[in-house]
């Protein structure tokens, strides 16, 4: 097997379970390729543990094992996979939800790889090049150890010889219906990067329900094929949903229509974010409830868009259209903006604007989103429920 020495000084972090390799903390490198097993030693040549090359983030790879003798193969995915799916039977035995995740990275012991469970329609997500190389020996553990209707996979690297799509079992046709806290929803496994629903959201969307929706007016803006909205919108009021993409319109209608609600009844917009908010502001339009869940970042003909530079944008636009005694609910995904770093943005702009606020929920991932104790970046949704005075 392969060797790779950690620069004098750097082994602290690896021997306190840190799971993916930082470039900068290794003395050399070139000779690992996406895909190789290698050991990581320390200068003195003592063995720290077992990892593979699989480039992502600022990582060279992932560490997979803390034991020298572990061989890695199919034996080594099922015994992960056995215990993943001991972890999350609570999820197999409620009612109302049908679609969770099943194998989350590194906080159930291999970076860069992701399983999902869409009713029995399995969806495997590769981040690099290197886990890819694993394939065999990790379709044929899931296939011991779970049972599916269907698997497809998505391709989160870039590399034109590889397709995602279908893989094993019977393929349906799309879109399926999945449930989630009682509510429908269209997915599509095989239909770009995205598949219709963000699984990760699925108890800030019961929160939304249950706390902040009952008689309110709401908006939803960044709103995508419509989420937080379908699952508002018994309790509330109305619903207004805005997102500039095209196709957003028909897939939140649908949506609508799966839970028997007229989506004539409710507003829907295609526009840019920051333009509806003028829009609301010039016809006297105000919300109990706006729900702001950007992207990281996105570009369109007028500007750029980055969470960490004009997040504060989003809120102090957000505040000119909310109502009295209103609620913001402030969403992110960006691994590398911390909760610490998010609630400073939060307070700062709220305190510039000169407003009375308290924050009311602060929340996370959900449980089948298992996280690594000693990566933070693991963590990385935020939902924060703020009351505006």
């Amino acid at each position: 097997m392969k060797i790779a020495t950690l620069n004098k000084g750097k082994e602290t972090k690896y021997l306190n379970e840190y799971p993916l390799i930082d470039e900068e903390d290794l003395y050399s490198h070139d000779h690992l390729k996406e895909g190789d097993l290698f050991n990581l030693v320390n200068d003195s040549e003592q063995y720290i543990a077992t990892a593979y090359v699989g480039k992502q983030h600022k990582g060279v790879g992932w560490v997979l094992s803390y034991d020298k003798d572990e061989v890695i193969n199919t034996q080594f995915f099922e015994k992960l996979f056995e215990k993943a799916k001991e972890e999350r039977q609570y999820f197999y035995n409620i009612d109302g939800t049908n679609a969770f995740r099943v194998f989350n990275g590194e906080g159930d012991g291999v970076g860069g790889l992701t399983i999902d469970n869409y009713d029995g329609h399995f969806l495997i997500q590769w981040y690099s090049k290197g886990i890819y190389k694993f394939r065999y020996n990790v379709l044929s553990a899931l296939k011991q150890v779970f049972n599916y209707t269907s698997v497809f996979e998505k391709m989160r690297f870039k590399d034109a010889e590889i397709k995602g799509g279908f893989v094993d079992g019977e393929a349906p046709e799309f879109p399926i219906v999945i449930e989630e806290n009682f509510t429908f929803y269209n997915v599509d496994l095989n239909d770009g990067p995205m598949t219709g629903i963000f699984l990760d959201q699925k108890e800030v969307r019961k929160k939304l329900k249950e706390r902040y929706a009952e008689n309110k007016e709401i908006l939803n803006v960044f709103s995508y094929t419509g989420a937080f909205s379908v699952v508002a919108a018994e309790p509330a009021t109305m619903t207004t949903s805005v997102d500039l993409a095209n196709r957003s319109r028909a897939l939140t209608e649908e949506n609508f229509g799966l839970n028997g609600i007229d989506p004539k009844s409710q507003y829907i917009y295609v526009m840019d974010t920051f333009d509806y908010f003028n829009y609301a502001r010039r016809h006297d339009l105000f919300y109990d409830t706006i729900v702001i869940d950007p992207p990281s970042f996105a570009r369109n003909k007028k500007k750029t868009f980055t969470v960490q530079k004009d997040y504060d944008k989003l809120i102090k636009g957000a505040l000119e259209i909310l109502g009295p005694n209103g609620t913001l609910l402030l969403c992110t995904n960006n691994s590398s903006f911390s909760l610490k770093a998010f609630k400073n943005v939060i307070n700062n702009t709220l305190q510039e604007a000169n407003v009375e606020y308290e924050i009311q929920d602060v929340m996370g991932l959900p449980k089948d989103f298992k996280t690594h104790a000693h990566y933070k970046p693991s963590k990385y949704l935020k939902a924060i429920f703020v009351n505006i005075q």
